[in-house]
């Protein structure tokens, strides 16, 4: 892994656990009615996506078990198409997925030193 990638993925695995942390005893009924906690989600979702934007195809394709597409893609919705976004959808990407992202971007981290 070159050092720009991996710096990259050190700053998703940060942007990841900032939701994590913050939304781990958020019921979906606060974050609903929550717009500052959805404003600050919301931004760290994009900081996401835009970080995993900058990573090359060849390095991406390194690390399958990301879910790049996904990532790059809800950037994309949230800040271009955010009068439809749906706070429950969202919501149930910080709990699973979020925790997933985390756990696979420690792994490649540790693993590649």
């Amino acid at each position: 892994m070159n050092v720009q990638t991996r710096e990259r993925l050190e700053q998703i695995l940060r942007f990841a656990t900032r939701i994590q942390s913050s939304m781990k005893a958020e019921t979906l009924e606060d974050f609903l009615t929550d717009e500052d906690k959805q404003d600050a989600i919301m931004y760290r979702l994009g900081q996401i996506g835009e970080t995993a934007s900058k990573i090359s195809d060849e390095e991406q394709e390194k690390y399958p078990k990301l879910f790049w597409r996904q990532m790059i893609g809800l950037r994309h919705r949230l800040f271009h198409d955010y009068e439809k976004i749906d706070f429950t959808k969202v919501y149930t990407i910080t709990q699973e997925p979020i925790s997933q992202l985390v756990e696979n971007l420690e792994s490649i981290l540790n693993v590649e030193v």
